[in-house]
């Protein structure tokens, strides 16, 4: 349902209620005013009798009022009705006929009826008695005039009403002008994500007083836009640039191969070489593959196989597989015993890639640091080289699938540019960060920072 129809809605629904609440409350005054007027005429009925006994009674002063307003008369059997007392405030006669005189009339304490007016809209209530003696003989009648009742009944009913269209009035105004300022930003939204469904992938809404709901929806609305571009021009960027890392090799594959069909490679050492460089470019083109699906699995929430484990095995190990590649790198590691929760081969991987990505970019005189620590009830770990550093541009990017910073450099020795990539989100799985701090000149520290372990975790160091 829309808001305007909800809203036309409510305001119906506010109209009947306030029907019936001004009609209740004009019958209850109506009720209440006829109980007062019965009162008056059971008080007045000693006075009328005495008039129709020729029997006057004084009038107290609180009974005058009253008494201007009443009727006094004879009904005979045969329905002659006769005014033996006319109030000055009583216009008509009430219009009394003998069966309501033989279905409510009394010897004794009659109750109190309406009749209407014997020729416009007055009303009457009205008391009345039979005569003594032997059998119907006739009716004593006294009645009192409703039209100040009936008067007050009316302006209740017209104050309640025109009072009732008033209130509803200001509160449609109101409603609708919060309306309309509710329901423009939303069509607005409604417009923006048209436009960019259509192609118009710049469309944004206008912005709005920031204290507003308004504001607020403005900006998460716009907020969420951003994020999306952003994400649509990464992931055509990541497909553009894995479509060329793999074109590469493709190539080379699809070069070895036609020279074969060419007879180009009839020698065997040729076809030896050949079918070795393709197998290098396959295993390139698998590790590709491999990296792209492992950094999918992350992304997804991949389930690491967490478990307590002192993670300064890790960094011996890591640094004793480096020393092996390059015996004559000044390699040193700093890593006391530091227990944590953490996926061994993962931690294995990240630290790894990092040290081979010092030694990688640097010289073979350029020493690497390995070192651990625990601090502030996490695990530290850090890879630090004093190479030549990174630019500030480069540093920033340093994590980004595909990046390589320096543009000079060949591919074979830049490698994929995935390699900090699939770092950045194996420590993010772990629920840590990593944080990279370089300077032209100034080398390169990666710093893994992980949260340290619970208390089962720290029992096996203690033994």
């Amino acid at each position: 349902m829309r808001l305007r129809t909800r809203l036309y809605a409510g305001l119906g629904a506010i109209a009947v209620a306030f029907a019936i609440t001004g009609y209740l409350v004009a019958t209850t005054q109506q009720r209440y005013l006829t109980e007062q007027v019965d009162r008056e005429l059971q008080s007045s009925m000693p006075v009328a009798l005495g008039v129709l006994g020729n029997r006057p009674l004084p009038v107290p002063p609180e009974d005058t009022v009253a008494l201007s307003k009443l009727w006094v008369g004879h009904l005979t059997p045969d329905g002659t009705l006769s005014t033996v007392v006319q109030g000055q405030d009583a216009v008509e006669q009430p219009a009394i006929t003998t069966s309501m005189a033989q279905q409510h009339g009394r010897r004794n304490n009659p109750e109190p009826f309406t009749v209407d007016g014997n020729v416009g809209d007055e009303r009457f209530r009205v008391l009345v008695l039979e005569r003594p003696g032997a059998g119907v003989t006739g009716w004593e009648v006294i009645a009192l005039s409703l039209n100040d009742t009936d008067d007050a009944y009316q302006r209740l009913l017209l104050a309640t009403g025109v009072g009732g269209i008033a209130v509803l009035a200001v509160i449609a105004l109101i409603a609708a002008w919060v309306v309309r300022l509710g329901v423009k930003p939303i069509n607005e939204m409604t417009e923006a994500a048209d436009a960019i469904t259509a192609g118009d992938d710049e469309r944004r809404m206008a912005a709005y007083p920031g204290g507003t709901e308004a504001g607020h929806l403005a900006r998460a609305f716009n907020t969420m836009l951003d994020e999306r571009q952003a994400a649509d021009n990464r992931l055509r960027q990541f497909v553009a640039d894995a479509s060329h890392e793999l074109r590469t090799p493709l190539t080379s594959i699809r070069g070895y191969s036609d020279l074969y069909q060419q007879g180009g490679l009839l020698d065997k050492a040729k076809l030896d070489d050949a079918m070795r460089r393709v197998s290098s470019e396959a295993e390139r083109m698998g590790a590709i593959v491999n990296d792209l699906l492992l950094l999918t699995n992350l992304d997804r929430g991949m389930q690491l196989a967490l478990a307590p484990m002192d993670a300064s095995e890790v960094l011996h190990d890591v640094v004793t597989d480096a020393r092996v590649v390059q015996p004559d790198r000044p390699i040193t590691i700093d890593a006391p015993e530091l227990w944590c929760n953490a996926d061994r081969q993962r931690l294995h991987q990240a630290i790894a890639a990092l040290v081979h990505n010092a030694l990688a970019h640097t010289g073979p005189e350029v020493a690497i640091e390995v070192q651990g620590r625990a601090e502030r009830g996490g695990v530290i770990l850090e890879v630090i080289d004093h190479g030549p550093g990174m630019s500030p541009e480069t540093a920033t990017h340093a994590f980004e699938r595909f990046y390589r910073g320096d543009a000079s450099r060949a591919r074979d020795s830049g490698g994929s540019g995935l390699g900090l990539a699939i770092v950045h989100s194996i420590v993010e799985a772990h629920g840590g960060r990593i944080v990279l701090h370089t300077a032209p000149g100034d080398g390169c520290r990666f710093r893994i920072v992980l949260p340290g372990p619970t208390a089962a975790v720290a029992t096996p160091s203690s033994g």
